[in-house]
């Protein structure tokens, strides 16, 4: 449990934590923003609006075992459609990306592009087109609302195509 997650009003002055294993090497966290390589993942979606991807190449191995190799990385950056609240008041979010078929690290799921001093909740994500989308559990700030923007890190090397939802396309 992090100092964010005890008092979400700190996330007006520091940045949640990220997991360094599940971001690209060089990611730092912003109060609003994640960078990645020099890039702000906020102004990369602005720019090329979402769902969008940032992939970061491979880093081979150091020499002598100085750092370790880590494979192509890649950033989904999506929209939340809208918030629907179940019956059993889990909201329900609707995002403009379709990860059904990505290999995506849910836990470190973000929001970037403001700062929410609300609790995070558990919540439900729906991905995929088909008759029957499924949904993965996500922990998200309780004041999450239609048009907040979203940060995951995802593994491999993904092109925008692959996380298009078709109405997206």
């Amino acid at each position: 449990m992090t100092l964010t997650a005890i008092m979400p009003t700190l996330r007006a002055t520091i940045p949640d934590p990220i997991a360094p294993d599940q971001w690209p090497l060089g990611t730092h966290a912003t109060t609003t923003d994640l960078v990645v390589g020099g890039v702000s993942l906020h102004d990369l979606a602005v720019l090329c609006r979402t769902p969008c991807v940032h992939t970061v190449d491979a880093v081979p191995a150091g020499p002598r075992g100085t750092t370790r190799a880590r494979p192509a990385e890649t950033i989904v950056l999506m929209s939340v459609r809208g918030v629907a609240l179940g019956a059993d008041g889990v909201p329900h979010l609707a995002v403009d990306a379709d990860l059904s078929r990505v290999r995506v690290a849910w836990p470190e799921l973000r929001l970037i592009g403001r700062v929410s001093r609300a609790r995070m909740v558990l919540a439900t994500v729906r991905q995929g087109d088909g008759a029957a989308p499924a949904e993965t559990e996500i922990h998200v700030p309780r004041d999450v609302r239609a048009g907040d923007l979203l940060a995951v890190p995802c593994g491999g090397t993904l092109r925008r195509r692959d996380v298009c939802s078709r109405d997206a396309r």
